[in-house]
């Protein structure tokens, strides 16, 4: 039986990552995860790429680790157009990897972090923001890692159904900035949330997913568009002010 030791971030969201990656179903026991019926080099295939694995172990006593850091060179500081509220690549592979698909779109796209990280995951990528600043800055960031979206554009977010046909796309991956900073009060951030997610839905292909990051003080009683299937919400706490709500919907 392989096992899997997880990260200790949030244990929860390893094993979702695990079984997304995987696409079966594991035993947890402590901080380890257990299953069999796969062998070693499919698993390191499709393992090798996550945010949150930190070691296998095989029934042959043999075992494998990342043995460098797979964000070299795209940490925050080293991106030519920095911005400081830019999401870290570890979280933005692993929103990546929770979509469960080859290709997104970051409505959101700030300066490019989640594209960038898809991009090195092999996924076509597309983006929008609001802000053209945003979109300089990640068109720049692009350039430099020389990545060539499908899709970059300054557009609203919230008028995304008058950009994009029904059923066309296949996953929507995004860190909206309306956190804790913003000057926005709670109930109109709320709205912003809930106006999003619901126009998105129809957008989606059947089965793809919406990965999201919801601030952890908005309710979310009445806030998921109802005719979402709810794969899971999971918390990181980041620091005293800040604990990110990872939440996985699917069409």
């Amino acid at each position: 039986m392989t096992k899997i030791k997880l990260s200790s971030e949030n244990q929860d969201l390893s094993r979702f990552e695990v079984e997304t990656l995987l696409k079966i179903k594991t035993k947890k026991r402590g901080k380890y995860l257990y299953f069999n019926k796969l062998n070693k080099k499919s698993v390191i295939s499709k393992l090798e790429n996550s945010a949150l694995v930190k070691k296998i172990y095989f029934e042959d006593g043999s075992h494998w680790k990342n043995s460098s850091s797979p964000y070299k060179g795209r940490f925050p500081k080293d991106k030519p157009a920095f911005h400081p509220t830019v999401l870290k690549p570890k979280m933005a592979r692993l929103m990546c990897n929770l979509s469960n698909s080859k290709s997104i779109l970051d409505p959101f796209c700030g300066s490019a972090s989640i594209l960038i990280e898809g991009a090195f995951l092999g996924k076509e990528v597309s983006g929008i923001d609001y802000d053209s600043r945003m979109i300089e800055r990640a068109k720049i960031n692009l350039n430099h890692y020389k990545i060539k979206p499908k899709l970059l554009k300054k557009y609203n977010a919230l008028n995304i159904s008058e950009l994009f046909k029904k059923n066309s796309i296949h996953s929507i991956v995004c860190d909206p900035p309306y956190g804790q900073s913003s000057t926005t009060s709670n109930s109109n951030i709320r709205q912003l949330f809930k106006q999003f997610i619901e126009n998105s839905y129809p957008l989606l292909k059947k089965g793809g997913r919406m990965v999201i990051i919801i601030p952890s003080k908005l309710s979310m009683n009445k806030l998921i568009f109802p005719k979402y299937k709810k794969l899971g919400q999971f918390n990181w706490y980041v620091h005293g002010g800040l604990t990110r709500r990872f939440v996985i919907l699917e069409k």
